[in-house]
């Protein structure tokens, strides 16, 4: 098996390593909501940038990595046409890939599938923020509705490395919203070696049902949303619960939960930890909310 290291850098942002180079999901490193782990520069090495969707916390640092790497950035025509017209990216550096089709890349064949995100709506996002005065909220909506793609197709990935072995990144399809029927049949479409997905609210029996039919050997879970979730004044489940679920549905695998920081070899499932190459004394807030 190829050398492979997943890392999580809080949010959704994850990178799969191996030999022929750095693939990212959903690069985001700014100050936000109060907290930062990372910076720019612990992206550098990027060779490939995918997008799951457009709302802000996954999309709006992707074009200034986009122009300090020259990574090739993949997602749905509506992410792309946005890159393009918008930010200045130029098209030989965009790949549109939407849902059902496969992209062939050194490395890694990356094949793209739909999910389904659970119910966000934009414009009760900003009344409510207006309402109560939660000004996080409201720049939430607001760049996600002037800066970023928000009504983008939420897409997730499939890497396929040369060595046969599959990574699926699930990103926020488990929710109440995707079907049985639809989860099974994205298990049906090929294997499912190692799962990242993130876990959040109350959404534990949907970490069953996910982790069921896909049956993966290695799980990843991550908290795409404590920081916002508290600011926005919601809770999740604690972390122990989704775990339990995600062995509950897949007795044989290894659950790892996340932390920004922690990176998970996937050749021997073992797990340690990375600082930021600009890390310093308390320049980074926090850690992720755990109750």
């Amino acid at each position: 098996m190829a050398q492979c290291t997943i890392r999580y850098f809080g949010w959704s942002s994850l990178s799969v390593s191996t030999p022929d180079g750095v693939f990212l999901f959903d690069p985001f490193f700014r100050k936000y909501c109060g907290v930062q782990w990372f910076d720019a520069a612990d992206f550098a090495t990027a060779k490939y940038i995918a997008v799951t969707h457009g709302h802000e916390e996954h999309f709006l640092d992707v074009p200034e990595l986009a122009r300090r790497t020259g990574a090739l950035v993949l997602g749905p025509g509506s992410v792309t046409r946005f890159l393009h017209r918008r930010n200045r990216i130029g098209e030989a550096q965009l790949v549109t890939l939407e849902a059902g089709q496969t992209k062939a890349l050194r490395g890694f064949r990356v094949d793209a599938f739909a999910w389904k995100h659970r119910d966000v709506n934009l414009v009760k996002s900003v009344s409510k923020a207006v309402l109560k005065g939660n000004f996080t909220q409201l720049a939430w909506a607001w760049h996600s509705a002037t800066q970023a793609p928000f009504h983008a197709p939420y897409t997730g990935y499939r890497l396929t490395l040369p060595d046969g072995m599959t990574i699926l990144n699930y990103n926020e399809g488990f929710n109440s919203k995707m079907t049985d029927a639809e989860i099974a049949a994205l298990g049906r479409g090929a294997r499912t070696d190692v799962l990242l997905g993130g876990m959040q609210l109350d959404f534990t029996e949907d970490v069953f049902r996910g982790v069921k039919a896909l049956a993966p050997k290695l799980i990843l879970l991550y908290p795409p949303h404590d920081a916002l979730h508290t600011m926005m004044g919601a809770t999740s489940r604690p972390w122990p619960e989704f775990a339990a679920a995600a062995q509950r549905a897949a007795p044989q695998a290894k659950v790892v939960m996340l932390e920004p920081g922690v990176q998970v070899d996937v050749g021997d499932g073992s797990v340690a930890h990375f600082e930021s190459v600009a890390a310093r004394p308390g320049q980074f807030a926090s850690t992720p909310v755990r109750s």
